[in-house]
């Protein structure tokens, strides 16, 4: 049941990404010059130019949508402050171990150095 619950979250908030900003070409254009790409373009040197907008806001809504989705569940799943404590904790560590391997794939198809 949980891990239906998880599942659910995950594709609801994927769905919403999707539909609000990498379907949308205004969005997707501002979606270049967002934190997420900002970061990864600074710490990996990664080449926005060379990667199509829509492939890249894919996969950083994926990314994103799997923090926030872990996050909901544990915050959900532990009650109270600590579960809130657990959740921010494990979603920082998330955002930093997930843009450390997706900065680097990135930066690899993006023909950065290797």
């Amino acid at each position: 049941m949980e891990f239906r619950t998880y599942i659910l979250v995950f594709l609801g908030i994927y769905i919403f990404y999707l539909l609000f900003v990498v379907s949308r070409k205004k969005t997707r254009e501002k979606f270049k010059k967002s934190s997420y790409v900002s970061y990864l373009v600074n710490v990996y040197k990664i080449d926005v130019e060379k990667l199509q907008a829509t492939s890249l806001a894919s996969i950083v809504t994926l990314v994103n949508s799997f923090i926030l989705a872990t996050g909901i569940f544990i915050a959900f799943h532990w009650k109270g402050v600590v579960g809130i404590l657990i959740a921010f904790l494990s979603m920082l560590l998330l955002v930093f171990f997930l843009y450390h391997i997706l900065g680097k794939l990135l930066k690899k198809k993006s023909g950065g150095e290797k």
